[in-house]
């Protein structure tokens, strides 16, 4: 047997097990957050090319898998940040238990998440372009309405990740005949510009992002914060390994100037037209830019410590976004989300979903006491010696952020409509009260999950001095 082909045949499994069991919504969330918990756990601690017994059976598991002249290898490079995105799923599929999604973002999820591993377990690692576009198709599923009317956005997104895939391609087209240390200065420059429209393209940087503010509006906010984070998070592991592959490319100092150039307009951009936006699902698009761009200046910083912190962000976005999409769903679901101002008044009827939406976005902000602020604090730290305005942004994207809280929480007080109150079931109340527990233990305690998650680079070691 063989570790990455036992985790494509269990994905595909549980992905078949949440279509099949759409009638009992319990029994599907159960399917799909446990089997993705026990996929991390199998991912992590998985005892690979040394013969076990089972039930008096010796077996042994191989950490390749080849097929078709390419291999998938889980090993101790890829099997950190392998299970942190299969947990990051399971987390998302439990907190769907309150979110009421259908069965195709059951069976579709676990394919992303199928596709993301694959993308980080082929050699050539140049290959994971193609499994991030079946990725980005698999989102695709996910945006779209339960009746599968909304599909623009998730449009958007395949086209734009098939110009990403082609642009690293080409990219890896150019090592490959070139060599990875040629010294040809127009060679190098040439490839760097195609693997740098790569990126931005899986980055969503401006004006790449197009795909984000028409999926706000068309999607769920939980079904929105699954694919950015997961492909997100994928184009971030596929970006610290190619820095890990090529050392001529980590010697490139005007790169990581690059890099922190694209954070600042990330946040300038998405942090101003969050803060004027009236539709509040386009508030939670621009801002899911804005927090990125913060990943984009840890990463700009350089240094291993700057990677680490650009993981342990991306882990932390997790518990804020989920907690944000949990709360600003229920609420949708109790009005119309076309009317911008749908949500006038809905805190003195469901108190609950208000404090884990405001909860949310004060986190992403980085506001102090949630889980977002230990990271915000420490990438300012950082930048503050090497690039004052990086250092700055840090702070505006906080008030930019924080901005959109005080906007949002003034719709939701408001003077109240004359409404019933529909009934908010237990398991709502646990995912919305658990969720805002989370983030402010997390705030408290940030050593419960950064040096847990920054182990998803456990295997990239050759970092920029």
């Amino acid at each position: 047997m063989n570790a990455p082909l036992l985790v494509f045949i269990f994905s595909g499994i549980i992905a078949l097990a949440g279509y099949v069991f759409d009638s009992r919504p319990t029994v599907q969330v159960i399917i799909t957050s446990a089997g993705a918990a026990l996929i991390a756990l199998f991912a992590w601690f998985a005892l690979l090319n040394e013969p076990i017994m089972l039930l008096g059976i010796p077996i042994k598991v191989g950490s390749d898998w080849l097929i078709l002249g390419r291999t998938f290898t889980l090993n101790s490079a890829n099997r950190a940040a392998i299970g942190f995105l299969y947990l990051v799923g399971a987390f998302i599929f439990g907190g769907a238990w309150a979110s009421r999604r259908g069965r195709i973002f059951y069976m579709a999820g676990m394919a992303a998440l199928a596709f993301v591993a694959a993308s980080l377990s082929i050699q050539p690692f140049l290959y994971a372009a193609i499994f991030l576009e079946f990725a980005a198709m698999a989102g695709v599923l996910i945006l779209a309405a339960r009746d599968l009317s909304g599909y623009r956005g998730g449009m958007r997104l395949l086209i734009l990740y098939s110009l990403a895939m082609m642009a690293v391609l080409l990219a890896g087209w150019m090592l490959e005949r070139l060599g990875a240390s040629f010294a040809t200065s127009e060679s190098t420059l040439l490839a760097t510009v195609f693997l740098a429209l790569g990126f931005a393209v899986l980055m969503a940087v401006p004006p790449f992002h197009l795909w984000l503010p028409i999926a706000a509006s068309e999607a769920s906010p939980y079904a929105l914060t699954f694919v950015t984070v997961i492909l997100q998070s994928a184009g971030l592991f596929f970006l610290l390994r190619f820095l890990n592959a090529y050392a001529w490319l980590r010697e490139l100092t005007d790169l990581f100037v690059g890099i922190r150039i694209a954070g600042i307009v990330m946040v300038w951009f998405g942090g101003l037209l969050a803060v004027a936006q009236r539709d509040v699902s386009k508030t939670m698009a621009y801002a899911l830019l804005t927090d990125f761009g913060i990943m984009l200046l840890a990463v700009g910083v350089g240094s291993p410590e700057g990677y680490k912190l650009a993981l342990g962000l991306n882990g932390i976005r997790v518990v804020s976004l989920g907690i944000w999409a949990i709360g600003l769903d229920f609420l949708f679901e109790r009005c119309d989300k076309s009317d911008p101002f749908a949500l006038k008044g809905l805190a003195h009827q469901y108190p609950l979903a208000t404090i884990a939406t405001l909860t949310g976005i004060l986190s992403i902000a980085g506001f102090p006491l949630t889980a977002g602020f230990p990271g915000r604090w420490a990438l300012l730290s950082m930048l503050a010696p090497i690039d004052s305005v990086a250092s700055i942004t840090v702070i505006l994207a906080s008030l930019f952020i924080g901005g959109t809280a005080i906007r949002c929480a003034g719709i939701l007080i408001a003077e109240p409509r004359l409404e019933d109150q529909t009934h908010v079931s237990f398991q709502e109340k646990i995912i919305l009260g658990g969720g805002v527990v989370m983030c402010l233990l997390l705030g408290l305690f940030p050593q419960l999950i950064y040096p847990w998650v920054v182990q998803a680079a456990a295997g990239i070691t050759q970092y920029v001095p």
